[in-house]
């Protein structure tokens, strides 16, 4: 008998999961099939950066993830753990101004356990074998644990099936790229003689590059690139022997490793897939790229593509925006990918120079210029995510993040804008003055109409009491000037905000008919955006 659901996804590590709750959340039937037969313990991902962090929020597990795990200043680009020389994220524009260390496992679990209190359970032990495009949407073999098959029909499919996608392979979609030649070892084990006092540290010397990450029951995460163990089989398991004399070579000094709870050798490649979408098939995370662990961007990157990619399909399933809307998740997401795979490769083919004097021109070169104020915001924003921006609609602040805000109520109560972007649709902020509230009122009501189940309106005033004024809508004030100090905005000015907190147009007057005509444009449009960028 067939099956039938809106979208089924497949794969349920993080970038699967996040597509899944931002179709649940919205009431669009999702299933998620996962071959695993329980949920991972491993985790080769422990970095969650800013952006990242912020989406979550807006899903409402961020303050979760960050009661399990502990935070870091940003990523160190030396060589040498006792002078490090690292982008700091603490002068960021964000509640997130850190990394995040949480191993991928407890970030799983966490977005799963949202996924269930929407309703929906990860169906494991579940393998797609087959899908092809069909008038009514996609219809996909799958195959469980004991042999038997079950046809699904949806209305899209995602493919969050890591890089060995069986989704991109069945669309004949290139995975671009190749392979690193190195080999590197990964152990999560109790060591003795080292202890990694400022969190995450690296080191590199002759013999190659050491990461080490302190868990917090005392355990540590070892990764090292070793130049005498590059002639060994991929496939040989890893001896707690060897890493302990790998570690100790790179540290210079000995430790003892002990406990073991994982060991093993693995390698990364530098891929990407040529599109991410075909017709109603999409692929997100490792399924469209893969690249080196070089500053902690690949779950990131499949959350923050999974997210993109989540409310538009719930609003294609809907009905609310044409299909067209579906097509800016590759226009938007694969400029991000490419530019990731090229700055992660940077960074990493910097820190395994092998010669002497080029490690030693390296510091000399990133000590100058990294703690350069200029710099230092440039790597921080690009690494920890804040620095994407798209190309959308009209106005000089569209395509921009907007930053979270701190509003009051008339009650008195404190509002994030990031609270209010847990609304499904759209966000529509009026930024006006009392006066304005006043003098310009038949206007802003005529805007406020436009609200509806996908369009939901506030208005923010610049200072006063919101209690003053009986709009249609939510009134807030700006209480801090966040408005002014953050966005740069003066009053009088419509924002139209995205699901994913950027920016769809503005406006800096309160034409209604104007307004109006914009709106309607944008909804009709058959190109919502054109490109991604890093500011």
């Amino acid at each position: 008998m067939l099956q039938k659901t809106d979208v089924l996804v497949i794969g349920a590590g993080p970038t699967g999961l996040t597509v899944a709750i931002e179709l649940a959340r919205r009431n669009v039937k999702v299933r998620i099939i996962e071959q695993r037969n329980q949920p991972s313990t491993r985790s080769k991902a422990l970095v969650v950066h800013a952006r990242t962090l912020e989406f979550l929020d807006i899903l409402g597990v961020a303050e979760e993830l960050i009661q399990h795990g502990y935070t870091s200043p940003g990523i160190d680009f030396s060589a040498d753990a006792k002078n490090p020389l690292r982008a700091s994220m603490y002068k960021l524009d964000t509640r997130f101004p850190y990394i995040l260390i949480l191993p991928q496992a407890e970030t799983e679990a966490i977005l799963e356990h949202r996924l269930n209190q929407f309703g929906v359970e990860v169906e494991r032990s579940s393998s797609l074998t087959h899908f092809q495009e069909t008038e009514a949407g996609v219809c996909a073999t799958v195959e469980y644990q004991d042999c038997s098959q079950a046809e699904i029909e949806a209305k899209y499919l995602v493919g969050a099936d890591g890089s060995q996608s069986t989704v991109r392979e069945e669309l004949g979609l290139p995975f671009e790229g190749s392979p690193y030649s190195w080999t590197a070892f990964l152990g999560d084990v109790y060591m003795e003689g080292h202890h990694a006092e400022g969190g995450t540290e690296q080191h590199s010397n002759d013999r190659g590059l050491a990461f080490i990450v302190p868990f917090d029951d005392g355990s540590h995460r070892i990764v090292t690139i070793d130049r005498k163990y590059q002639n060994q089989s991929k496939k040989r398991q890893l001896d707690l022997v060897e890493l302990q004399e790998s570690i100790s070579a790179i540290l210079e000094k000995p430790v003892y490793l002990s406990q073991p709870k994982w060991l093993s050798r693995w390698g990364s490649e530098l891929r990407l897939a040529p599109r991410y979408q075909i017709g109603r098939v999409f692929i997100a995370g490792d399924a469209a790229h893969t690249h080196s662990p070089a500053g902690g961007q690949g779950m990131n990157t499949g959350i923050q593509d999974g997210f993109n990619l989540g409310w538009k399909l719930a609003f294609a399933v809907k009905g609310t925006f044409p299909q067209s809307l579906l097509k800016t998740y590759d226009r938007e997401r694969y400029r991000v990918g490419s530019q990731i795979l090229r700055t992660s490769d940077l960074l990493l083919r910097s820190l395994l120079l092998r010669q002497r004097l080029l490690r030693q021109m390296r510091e000399l070169v990133f000590r100058i210029f990294i703690p350069l104020p200029f710099v230092q915001r440039k790597l921080a924003e690009n690494l920890s995510g804040l620095g994407v921006s798209y190309e959308t609609g009209v106005g000089k602040l569209a395509g921009k993040r907007i930053p979270d805000m701190e509003m009051m109520s008339a009650k008195h109560e404190r509002i994030r804008l990031y609270e209010l972007l847990r609304f499904p649709g759209y966000t529509l902020i009026l930024f006006i003055s009392p006066n304005q509230a006043q003098s310009r009122r038949k206007q802003i009501e005529q805007i406020l109409k436009n609200g509806d189940e996908m369009l939901r309106a506030h208005v923010i005033l610049n200072n006063g009491l919101p209690q003053l004024h009986d709009f249609r809508a939510s009134t807030l004030v700006d209480y801090r000037g966040d408005f002014e100090t953050k966005l740069g905005t003066e009053t009088g000015r419509i924002l139209l905000v995205r699901p994913d907190a950027y920016i769809a147009f503005d406006m800096d007057n309160l034409d209604a008919t104007t307004f109006e005509k914009q709106l309607k444009q944008w909804k009709n449009t058959k190109s919502f955006s054109r490109t991604a960028l890093a500011v």
